[in-house]
């Protein structure tokens, strides 16, 4: 009976020690993705300004 106590209580222990290793490496993917995203608006943006800009500065091409 003891042994079969000791081997709910390690599983038990080792369950709670992989929780927030679980969660550590789910924010991370979560930050890596969201920085990935960011990257891209903020090229998707600046290659939108300078069309502007070029289009503004030599006018209409038709």
């Amino acid at each position: 009976m003891k042994t079969l106590f000791s081997i709910i209580l390690a599983v038990a222990v080792s369950a709670a020690h992989a929780g927030p290793a679980r969660t550590a490496a789910h924010v991370a993917r979560n930050t890596a993705e969201t920085a990935k995203n960011v990257g891209h608006s903020v090229a998707k943006g600046t290659k939108r300004a300078a069309h502007t800009v070029v289009d503004t500065l030599t006018g209409p091409t038709r």
